[in-house]
């Protein structure tokens, strides 16, 4: 004769802290997994704007060789919307209309002509074009809503800034290199727009531009 016994409770299912455990295996493995992407978006947000600069900083020289010298922003401190950042943009719509020849009213010219990129070219900017490429170099040209810029791996402005002498009125532009400073904030992000992420004497500050991607 058979006696029906009381299952025990490990017949019956997993204990609570066997429950625990598997939690928390899953919980460390999500992490792990999560870190793993954001270090690889980090790394390919890098390399990206790495590559960028290099393109960005041969067409300077190609500009330079037509023209006789880097170009000027002709508004450095206009603004471009990042998420829910002002970011200086000025340098970057600049450097993509002189390396384009997509439009030219961002850029320091005694004559312009006033025309906004729009991601064209016509017979006449076709003459001015250091590379008629970049236009369509998807990780490079941002979109905005005052024409076009170079943006790095963390679609953000590049900054520049050319050394120039001072005009009536004005300070002198400087730079860490004697010709041009072009740089991403990289991981380093941007505040609001704000000043001292431009200035000279932060660039000149390698404890804040450490995590830069800079040309000095």
């Amino acid at each position: 004769m058979k006696l029906n016994r009381p299952q025990s409770s490990r017949e019956n299912g997993f204990t609570l802290l066997e429950l625990l455990v598997v939690i928390a295996i899953i919980a460390i493995l999500a992490a792990l997994t999560l870190g793993g992407f954001k270090y690889a978006q980090e790394a390919s947000a890098k390399n990206r704007t790495m590559t960028s600069l290099a393109v960005i900083k041969a067409g300077l020289e190609q500009y330079k060789e037509k023209h006789g010298e880097y170009p000027l922003p002709a508004d450095a401190d206009s603004t471009a919307e990042v998420g829910n950042m002002k970011i200086r943009a000025g340098g970057a719509r600049m450097l993509y209309q002189a390396l384009t020849g997509d439009g030219d009213n961002a850029i320091q010219l005694s004559a312009p002509q006033n025309t906004i990129s729009d991601g064209k070219l016509t017979d006449e900017e076709t003459a001015n074009t250091i590379n008629s490429e970049l236009i369509s170099m998807k990780n490079l040209v941002v979109r905005s809503s005052d024409g076009y810029y170079f943006a790095d791996g963390w679609m953000r402005p590049f900054q520049y800034e050319r050394s120039a002498p001072a005009t009536p009125g004005e300070d002198p532009k400087e730079t860490v290199n004697p010709t041009y400073d072009l740089w991403s904030f990289g991981t380093a992000g941007s505040t609001q727009g704000g000043v001292e992420d431009y200035d000279i004497a932060t660039r000149r500050d390698p404890q804040r531009t450490a995590r830069w991607i800079k040309n000095w």
